[in-house]
């Protein structure tokens, strides 16, 4: 079985090397750590972790070696086995998967290559190191309180929500579940998925329209999905729905300085990238970590748009 795996793994593609050339060599002198960074390259957000990764890597002397799952929880697992047979000394792993992805972390605690967990979580029964991420609750919580000052506090609004029961999903659901009871005049009159994609978001948000004719305002979990739901708005003419989104994109922070969305949260994957591979070389010299190293997600809008720059 393993070597079946292992034979799977070396036919998928993966994004090249680096660090390679730059910095002192560490651990015994003659070589630099190896670290593994495990993760999808599937969206232009996943695209910026490898230039932070890249950065941590030259400073403190490492080399990364990235895999690209293609959000697949089965590919991933795969190059687990990969990264264990090169003898990685770090592994840096976005889970593909909450659950599925415990496994495959318990094959690098038994191969004793120490973890750090990066943007997602995963589900208990396996160890590492510690988690960096975005603060995606801290994030949606910056939105949804953008989404009731921009209503005034009172309304009817929905909710464009990703795929049930993700961990992105169920944190950015309760943060404006949490937001909501502050203000108690809002109304959630619906809670619709865009599975990801944006068509359907346009979709969905033309069904609420004629559906809540007095709707005020629309909470997305992405900015796509929030500029999708605005020119469904645009469309039917209802420029006065306010939208929040999530991520920071620049195209999400250029809609906001036009006035086509309200605001987002700004999330940093460059940051993500960098400190994983940080905080892995830091474990390697022998640091003491903290178990949780949460990356800020402030809030977006017009007032402060020209302040931020997106990063994906």
């Amino acid at each position: 079985m393993f070597s079946r795996w292992l034979a799977v793994a070396a036919a998928v593609a993966l994004v090249g090397c680096s660090g390679e050339e730059e910095g002192p060599g560490v651990k015994d002198g003659s070589r630099k750590y190896r670290i593994a960074f495990l993760l999808t390259l599937d969206n232009p957000y996943w695209n910026n972790f490898p230039d932070g990764a890249r950065e941590a890597a030259a400073k403190g002397g490492a080399e990364v070696t990235f895999y690209n799952a293609k959000e697949d929880a089965n590919t991933q697992i795969q190059q687990i086995r990969q990264a264990i047979a090169t003898q990685a000394d770090a592994a840096c792993i976005v889970p593909m998967k909450f659950e599925p992805l415990v496994e495959g972390i318990r094959a690098l605690n038994r191969a004793k290559i120490p973890v750090i967990v990066v943007n997602r979580r995963v589900a208990e029964g396996c160890d590492y190191v510690c988690y960096t991420g975005t603060d995606t609750y801290a994030g949606a919580v910056n939105s949804a309180t953008i989404l009731m000052k921009a209503i005034g506090g009172k309304g009817e609004i929905a909710e464009l929500h990703q795929h049930l029961g993700t961990d992105p999903q169920i944190k950015r659901s309760k943060a404006l579940d949490d937001v909501k009871k502050g203000y108690p005049e809002v109304t959630i009159v619906a809670r619709v998925p865009h599975e990801g994609k944006q068509a359907k978001a346009v979709t969905e948000t033309q069904v609420l329209l004629a559906r809540y004719p007095e709707l005020k305002g629309i909470y997305a979990h992405g900015d796509d999905f929030a500029i999708a739901a605005a020119e469904a708005c645009i469309q039917k003419g209802r420029k006065d729905v306010a939208i929040v989104g999530m991520g920071g994109s620049r195209e999400a922070i250029e809609a906001i300085r036009s006035g086509k969305i309200t605001g987002t949260s700004y999330q940093q994957p460059r940051e993500e990238g960098r400190m994983g591979v940080e905080l892995a070389i830091r474990h390697l010299r022998g640091e003491k970590l903290e178990r949780e190293y949460p990356i800020d997600a402030p809030g977006i809008t017009k007032e402060n748009a020209d302040k931020f720059e997106g990063q994906f």
